[in-house]
């Protein structure tokens, strides 16, 4: 589905800069270029707010042109060419490049814009947030309000299994029945046999087991947690020490017999192995918060028009006296992140459907 461009006629503005419909049905364009198979779902309201968050996005990324200019932050050609050459070499040849964006009514134009936008708006970015600072109390305090939840490694164990599985799991048309079951339990049991015999638990896993995941791997199931497996098979592995074989195990999905290999105990990452970690992760929440605060400024004392029926929520921040309007309200969340019209993996992603 290609949403073919009207015209040129201005549907918003922003301290006298326009945006056109042109403007907004390329990016469509692009869009539903890199599913086209997305357009044939979208209903005529979907259709609707893509074109308003569009027209948002691009309103704002018209603010940050002219902040840019503004403060002489540039995006030199050369800048410019050198991503574009990064995204051409993924194709093999410059002819295979055009050739897809012919394919999928691309401008090469278009590409070439978006990636100055992202240029200009990654250098604005780094000004903005380049006093955003962690300090070590900052992190250690994330650390100890953390600890249970993200810094507690808990208990593991790995373990191998061999499946004896019912017929009705692999076959819903096979109902439940008795004499399956005993099949089951019967091959098992023989396998249980082998094994106490002294048979190895990795051959008997890839001869016997029905679990075609992990029965060429002689049943390996890896490091497990709680929670991880059913009831009933994750309280018989837990309860095994290393090398022992548990009994038979009954489950929803048949017959096992579980092998525990090694086990993990619970233990506590330290704040030295962490630290850094936490910092980077507290750096780029701030500095995101720093960012949106400065979006917010920039948009608060922009003189904002919408010249259609399709308008924004960028009008939508609080009045002379702090107070929104009932139509207004909650519009300010809806614009967090309209700063970047598609983030800076869109085009890798439009290469990578290659």
């Amino acid at each position: 589905m290609i949403f073919m461009a009207a015209c040129s006629t201005a549907v918003a503005s922003i301290n006298g800069i326009e945006v056109t419909q042109e403007e907004v049905d390329e990016y469509i364009n692009f869009i539903l270029s890199q599913d086209p198979e997305s357009g044939q779902y979208l209903t005529d309201e979907d259709m609707n707010e893509l074109e308003i968050n569009i027209i948002d996005s691009l309103l704002v990324v018209k603010l940050l042109e002219q902040y840019a200019g503004e403060n002489n932050i540039t995006a030199p050609q050369e800048e410019i060419d050198l991503q574009m050459d990064s995204i051409i070499s993924s194709y093999g040849s410059e002819s295979a490049f055009e050739a897809d964006l012919k394919e999928k009514d691309v401008n090469r134009s278009f590409l070439e814009n978006e990636l100055k936008n992202q240029i200009l708006r990654n250098k604005i970015y780094s000004e903005a947030t380049m006093e955003v600072i962690v300090t070590e109390e900052q992190a250690k305090q994330y650390y100890d309000e953390n600890l249970d939840t993200q810094f507690t490694n808990p208990e593991r164990i790995r373990v191998s299994h061999i499946l004896s599985i019912f017929p009705w799991v692999q076959d819903e048309s096979i109902e439940e029945n008795d004499q399956d079951k005993k099949e089951a339990k019967d091959k098992i049991e023989f396998v249980q046999e082998q094994l106490e015999k002294g048979a190895e638990f990795g051959d008997m896993a890839r001869e016997y087991s029905d679990d075609a995941s992990n029965s060429t791997d002689g049943g390996d199931l890896g490091f497990i947690t709680r929670g991880q497996m059913v009831e009933e098979f994750e309280n018989a592995a837990f309860a095994l020490d290393i090398d022992e074989v548990s009994g038979i195990v009954e489950t929803e999905f048949g017959y096992h017999l579980i092998k525990m290999f090694d086990r993990e105990e619970e233990g506590i990452q330290a704040f030295e192995d962490v630290k850094d970690d936490i910092s980077t992760y507290l750096a780029e929440l701030n500095k995101l918060e720093k960012w949106e605060e400065f979006i917010m400024g920039l948009i608060e004392d922009a003189e904002i028009m919408y010249l259609t029926d399709n308008e924004g929520t960028l009008n939508g921040f609080p009045n002379e006296e702090g107070q929104e309007s009932e139509d207004q309200a909650g519009s300010e969340d809806e614009t967090s992140g309209e700063d970047q019209l598609l983030d800076d993996e869109s085009l890798e992603d439009f290469v990578e459907e290659e």
